[in-house]
């Protein structure tokens, strides 16, 4: 509504300062309006206008009236459009009978097909059109190189795990708030004074498979995770992390690829790093109950907050895997 309210011109500019409620921040926001232009995709003319904000880049296409007719955000994976009440309810019908799911499709990257990835230990990935500035770690048996916009990267399990400093992933998050007594009478009550780690970790994801649905359900916290009952894989890792935190256990939250048997490809996907103490990082996928998640695991950015997720929105729809060669199994 600010290019509206300031009045809509081509080539008019402006910068705010706003609060971004999800990053929970005061962040810089641009607006400059581009051109006055016409559309196969709506009716009549109108004002493009670009906004940015936090390195991300949002195209809305203005009425003279201030209506907004097209919207096209996070790099084209959100395209809003106003449309009548008949022809939204319509599209809702028919996207209810065919059960599909829109994002699903368009962040899928077509691989393999892999004969029993999880029980793969060792795997080779050539993923294509990677942006310049995204740097993908190499660390714990990933070991990953860049020529150009290909990366190549070799995943292998059996290799050391990744060293570092443990301490500071004891602190309680808003995500996986392992502070509060709810989360510690729990973590408490699973383990029964077992004070194995490895024996612990067994615990905490026999009990998460057992009482947490796998279901494409919000989960901001793991404090919303325990409520439903229900989550996706974010969700099943802020549980895990919070658990495993309150008992004393350094737990990390990375995100990346992972193979689907069911799409036939790899998803965004969330999964944990524990320490395990004498060993190091350990990745754990508490989706899939695997105490050292399988090699079809790519890391590629670790963090909890919206602010730390938004590099992958950036990859989504834009890279593609140019092959994948499995190596060892379990």
């Amino acid at each position: 509504m600010l290019p509206v309210m300031q009045g809509l011109a081509v080539g008019a500019k402006a910068r705010y300062s706003v609060f971004n409620s999800e990053t929970q921040s005061i962040a810089a926001a641009e607006q400059e309006i581009q051109a006055y232009e016409t559309s196969g995709l709506f009716a009549g003319t109108a004002y493009r206008t670009v906004t940015r904000m936090m390195g991300l880049e949002t195209l809305t296409w203005i009425a003279a009236d201030g209506r907004p007719l097209l919207e096209r955000g996070l790099s084209g994976v959100l395209v809003s459009a106003l449309e009548s009440e008949v022809t939204a309810k319509n599209y809702l019908l028919e996207a209810s009978l065919a059960k599909r799911d829109a994002l699903v499709d368009f962040s899928l990257l077509p691989a393999g097909p892999l004969e029993a990835p999880r029980r793969l230990a060792g795997l080779e990935i050539v993923i294509d059109d990677l942006p310049d500035a995204f740097a993908v770690p190499s660390e714990g048996g990933q070991s990953c190189s860049r020529s150009g916009r290909r990366l190549e990267c070799r995943i292998d399990r059996s290799a050391a795990l990744a060293q570092g400093e443990p301490r500071p992933y004891l602190a309680a998050t808003l995500a996986a708030p392992s502070n509060l007594g709810q989360v510690k009478v729990l973590a408490g009550k699973i383990v029964s004074g077992e004070r194995n780690p490895e024996r612990i970790v067994a615990l905490l994801l026999r009990w998460i498979e057992d009482n947490i649905a796998k279901e494409a359900i919000d989960s901001f916290t793991a404090i919303d995770v325990l409520r439903e009952r229900r989550a996706e894989c974010q969700g099943h890792a802020y549980l895990l992390a919070a658990l495993a935190r309150s008992l004393g256990i350094p737990a990390r939250i990375v995100n990346g690829i992972a193979y689907s048997e069911a799409h036939r490809g790899f998803l965004y996907h969330t999964w944990n790093e524990l320490w395990i103490a004498g060993q190091g990082w350990r990745p754990v996928d508490a989706t899939f109950s695997q105490p050292h998640a399988d090699a079809t695991h790519l890391k590629l950015i670790e963090g909890e907050t919206p602010a730390e997720l938004l590099p992958l929105v950036n990859l989504v729809g834009k890279i593609r895997v140019r092959s994948v060669a499995p190596l060892e199994r379990w």
